[in-house]
């Protein structure tokens, strides 16, 4: 059998076979408690118009009248487990699946080389799935694939770890998505068990290195600091202290808290130009209230240049926009790190009206056009589709020719396309064309094998489709 990899054709996509897998076939009484814990999760899974008959015309479609149940089944285990691979029934339906059928196989030969080859086949195909379940945050779907891994190897440390890494990014998830709302409601540091600071650090404490929670931190520290800042300049020398004390807390060296500490514990200096001092106090309460740009009404920024309309060299209301223009930056970082691209892009508008660093709001920018791309692939759209030849290959694994195509001297094709994701790993392979539907499950195991180079652009590594047609020849 050789294999040839050729550019897409383009043609329309077949519909893929429905079901998501997960109802795994390990004898009858592995099976009764494998269906147990993830029948309930299959069926929200699945399509609202795929059902059970549904799924048994498609099998039908594919196998053909031979391969149904019965006393009268003809074949060997090996053969009727190699068809279901091709078939794409892997781990379902129950007993009449690639799985089941190796295992049964292994049962009655404890030492059959290709049982065991077919059961590590089954294994590496749900791996793939639960990193497929991972890439697209979807967390039950990944826990549900590890437990069937896990039901057929109980030691197996890939699976333990596929498990663990599901509940530890869902925990980062769900700690993210409350800071964010603690944070709009205001609870920076208190209260006690209900504060962005401590949803932070839990998520730190789970991934030390996590952007989100580090940008997350940052802006807390500011908005403490400009919270001081308005405190102080309203006189509020008890309450400027308290927040410095908080900002102090988290990260003793933050830019500004020496200058507002020494500002703070001063005698407040009464300004000559009562409209100047009216205005830095209503500036200082809008920054204080987080309204700060436009069309909040009063807003920091308009107050602050008013100030500096009348008196350019005011220090206060310079000081005051830098701030207004820092907390903005900060919280477009937070919240494009948080995945709110929408926020984000809003924020980092407001960041450049307010007269923000343009190199910081550039690397900004770049940044959410990077992460909307990445969230983009992770949805499926995609701007365009590649040949396998534009890629470059690190792994290549031949599809196995199905038996039943061998034994009959059939040859054929399949049509696979596919996701690089910016390591380099192949997810949701998906046939778009085929001669015959027999080609098509080794066809997609064997792509979901390979591993490419990186697609490069601007200097950061990104996801693309691609398509990679395998030919079977006897």
């Amino acid at each position: 059998m050789s294999m040839t990899t050729l550019q897409s054709a383009g043609s329309a996509s077949h519909a893929e076979l429905a079901g998501s897998n997960l109802a795994g076939s390990f004898g009858a009484a592995a099976a009764v408690v494998i269906a147990g814990v993830l029948a309930a999760w299959v069926f929200v899974k699945h399509d609202a118009a795929v059902t059970p008959d549904a799924l048994l015309d498609r099998e039908t479609q594919i196998v053909g009248p031979s391969m149904q149940r019965g006393p009268n089944v003809s074949g060997s285990l090996l053969e009727q487990a190699e068809i279901a691979f091709a078939a794409g029934r892997i781990i379902e339906p129950e007993f009449d699946n690639a799985l089941s059928y190796y295992r049964s196989l292994l049962e009655s030969e404890p030492d059959n080389a290709d049982a065991t080859a077919g059961i590590e086949r089954v294994t590496a195909y749900l791996e793939n799935q639960t990193e497929g379940a991972i890439f697209q945050s979807d967390w039950d779907a990944a826990r549900a694939y590890a437990a069937v891994i896990l039901n057929v190897r109980p030691d197996d440390s890939r699976g333990r770890d596929l498990r663990n890494r599901a509940n530890r990014l869902e925990r980062i998830e769900v700690l993210t998505a409350k800071a964010i709302e603690q944070i709009s409601r205001g609870n920076l540091v208190i209260p006690k068990d209900d504060n962005a600071a401590d949803s932070y650090r839990g998520i730190l404490e789970l991934d030390a290195a996590n952007p989100v929670a580090a940008q997350g931190m940052r802006s807390i520290v500011q908005r403490l600091v400009a919270n001081a800042q308005s405190a102080a300049s309203s006189g509020e020398q008890d309450k400027a202290q308290k927040f410095i004390a908080a900002a102090r807390a988290i990260d003793p060296n933050a830019a500004g808290i020496a200058d507002i500490d020494r500002a703070a514990k001063q005698p407040k200096r009464v300004a000559d130009d009562q409209n100047i001092q009216s205005d830095l106090l209503a500036a200082s309460q809008a920054l204080q209230a987080d309204q700060l740009m436009p069309p909040a009404t009063p807003n920091a920024f308009d107050l602050f240049n008013a100030v500096l309309a009348r008196e350019p060299k005011s220090a206060a209301a310079l000081q005051g926009l830098q701030l207004v223009r820092d907390v903005l930056v900060d919280r477009a970082g937070a919240v494009i790190a948080a995945g709110l691209f929408e926020q984000g892009g809003a924020l980092l508008s407001q960041a450049k009206v307010a007269g923000a660093d343009e190199a910081r709001l550039a690397q900004l920018q770049q940044e959410l056009t990077y992460q909307t791309r990445l969230k983009d692939a992770r949805e499926g759209r995609f701007e365009r589709l590649y040949a396998v030849s534009e890629l470059k290959t690190v792994r290549q694994v031949a599809p196995t020719y199905p038996r039943g195509a061998a034994a009959k001297h059939t040859q054929g094709w399949a049509e696979i396309e596919f996701t690089v994701t910016e390591q380099g790993d192949v997810r949701d392979a998906k046939t778009r064309d085929a001669s015959l539907p027999i080609f098509e499950g080794a066809a997609v195991s064997a792509i979901s094998r390979w591993r490419f180079e990186p697609v490069i652009e601007d200097g950061r590594p990104i996801p693309v489709r691609a398509v990679v047609r395998f030919t079977f020849r006897d």
